[in-house]
């Protein structure tokens, strides 16, 4: 049981490290525009860690970020949490993974629903409420939609990668 604990921690520090080298170091928007790498981790780890595990690295990546963008704390910490657990909410009332195999088509739905709720959140408090990043409608709604779609591409992809490559090692 401890050996379990322990692989799921590693997996999902991982997955939250691999998440701030790729998004990370990037200022924002385009950052914003990299989602379909922090979609693609989350929607895999939820899948490969299980219940929680979307949570847990979206919190480790949150922290992560938070260490290399001081200036936006505490929002990518947040945002990060608020994405992982979304992931692993619609991911699960959605019914994305069947005993091993994941559903592409739920996981999908779940990752686009889960972007979608994040990225609008974001941006209505950063640059809204906050005014934290400049608020210009025409970058916010290609940030938006293109947000969206890399949700939807990232958990196309993670689907196809855990059916095809790791549902048998996990």
């Amino acid at each position: 049981m401890a050996s379990n604990r322990s692989r799921r921690l590693a997996l999902a520090s991982l997955f939250g490290v691999l998440i701030l080298v790729t998004m990370g170091f990037m200022p924002a928007p385009t950052s914003d525009f990299l989602i379909v790498f922090e979609a693609f981790f989350l929607a895999l780890s939820f899948l490969v860690i299980g219940r929680g595990g979307a949570s847990y690295v979206g919190i480790v990546a949150g922290l992560l970020i938070t260490t290399v963008k001081l200036s936006f704390f505490p929002y990518d910490l947040a945002f990060s949490a608020l994405f992982g657990v979304l992931v692993d909410a619609t991911g699960l009332a959605l019914g994305a993974k069947s005993g091993t195999t994941a559903r592409t088509a739920r996981l999908v739905a779940a990752m686009t629903v889960s972007t979608g709720i994040v990225g609008f959140s974001a941006y209505y408090i950063t640059a809204v409420v906050t005014n934290i990043v400049p608020n210009e409608v025409g970058l916010d709604a290609s940030v938006l939609v293109f947000g969206i779609v890399s949700g939807a591409v990232g958990g196309y992809v993670a689907a196809r990668v855990w059916n095809r490559y790791l549902s048998s090692r996990f």
